[in-house]
């Protein structure tokens, strides 16, 4: 029986390029495989089985106004209307607090499950979304590279040679913390929609052509490098549906995920591939709409109300499925907002930020000290007291249990946020 071109894509997965059958996050690989990055290969600990989940708040998040500096006299005096009065405040010490609408993860910071890290950054910041998103991802600010820092890990400790999903990117597009030249990474916007789709004509022989397929791609013959990986690809891809349909149809929860919240939403899936024990040890979520430049409050008020939502439901779910000892959470943003408030209610792109670690392996607290509000560079912007890039240091060593300075191209001295 003949295929048609529709029942060999599958649904959002799968796409025919260069003459091969692939899927759409192989092809992006493939067209790039003559320029490899030449990491030596490392090692995973074996002793180091937790889960790391990356959270990117997207649009650059106002950090000021997320842990707020209410000790500080200067908050006020340049934040005149945004600013949050100190008895509003929900307080972390006498000077510094979370915003109000984060009520949940207050409640995760006192039961000691929520480190903050004060006042991340890097050197000369970039204010543009598309460059410092890049240079979030890549772990890289003075040079343009472009394979991510969890991409490069994936690539040398061969993770995906014995593991058809050794990490996830939930949503529509790879995250390109991921990417590199030969990583081979799922972007998957829900578990139903990741999946092969078959002639429907014919849907009493689906399995005859599944069997078709990777009958197909496991012939053998001279490939080239292209052609190699896009086989491979396409092999794990197929064997990736399969087991995430597994997982779909078998997770129940009697947690009330928040309804109307996109990142509620992705958290609930990566809950679901944790609890089918796929050995996927990676993930990223992300959640927009931080780009605040008028209209502020209500905008973020809104925006970190649902992200403590979201994460509390998380959390409950992971101690449901008993998974809550072995997960961790980053959350980080391209930038912050610039200190004095504009004219339209709202902040401009800005340069240090807080970054969220949480679990039941974290020792809370607060991490560093707050950027002062009076000296500000030339910008008017905060100057970062910690390195992003010793933060990722922190989670590669301590988390994913590897090498950090083979995956950031540097020593980055880590910061410590779990407990020993």
């Amino acid at each position: 029986m003949a295929f048609s071109r529709r029942s060999l894509l599958g649904r959002g997965a799968l796409l025919v390029a260069s003459g091969f059958l692939a899927p759409s996050f192989i092809t992006r690989t493939a067209m790039a495989l003559d320029s490899r990055s030449g990491l030596a290969t490392t090692s995973a600990n074996a002793n180091s089985n937790l889960i790391l989940v990356v959270l990117q708040l997207s649009g650059g998040n106002d950090g000021i106004n997320t842990v707020i500096p209410f000790g500080d006299p200067q908050y006020s005096t340049l934040r005149p209307t945004l600013g949050f009065a100190a008895t509003d405040v929900l307080h972390l010490s006498d000077s510094v607090g979370l915003n109000p609408n984060l009520a949940k993860l207050k409640a995760l910071y006192d039961q000691g499950k929520v480190a903050v890290i004060q006042g991340v950054g890097y050197p000369n910041p970039n204010r543009s979304h598309f460059r410092s998103m890049d240079i979030w991802h890549s772990a890289h600010p003075e040079s343009f590279e472009r394979s991510g820092w969890l991409g490069r890990y994936i690539a040398a400790c061969q993770c995906a040679q014995d593991n058809s999903l050794p990490a996830i990117s939930v949503g529509d597009q790879l995250n390109t913390l991921f990417w590199t030249d030969t990583t081979l990474v799922p972007a998957v916007a829900s578990l139903g929609a990741f999946s092969f789709l078959t002639d429907t004509k014919y849907k009493n022989d689906r399995t005859f052509q599944m069997q078709t397929m990777q009958n197909i791609y496991n012939q053998a013959g001279n490939w080239s490098n292209y052609e190699t990986l896009i086989r491979r690809g396409t092999q794990q891809a197929l064997s990736a549906s399969d087991e995430l349909q597994k997982v779909a149809a078998t997770y129940q929860t009697p947690v009330q995920y928040p309804q109307n919240n996109a990142l509620a939403a992705q958290l609930k899936l990566v809950a679901q591939v944790i609890n089918g024990n796929l050995g996927t040890r990676l993930f990223s979520v992300a959640m927009g709409g931080y780009d605040t430049h008028a209209n502020q409050k209500p905008t973020q008020d809104k925006n970190l109300g649902q992200l403590g939502d979201a994460l509390d439901a998380f959390m409950q779910d992971l101690a449901n499925i008993g998974q809550q000892d072995n997960v961790v959470i980053m959350t980080f943003s391209e930038f912050g907002r610039r200190v004095k408030q504009n004219g339209s209610s709202g902040t401009d792109h800005g340069t240090a930020e807080p970054m969220f670690v949480m679990g039941n392996k974290v020792q809370g607290g607060l991490y560093g000290s707050y950027p002062s509000l009076s000296d500000l560079d030339n910008n008017g912007d905060l100057k970062f007291n910690a390195d992003f890039r010793s933060v990722y240091a922190g989670m590669l060593k301590d988390v994913v249990g590897t090498d950090p300075s083979a995956i950031l191209g540097g020593t980055f001295p880590p910061i410590d946020v779990l407990r020993a």
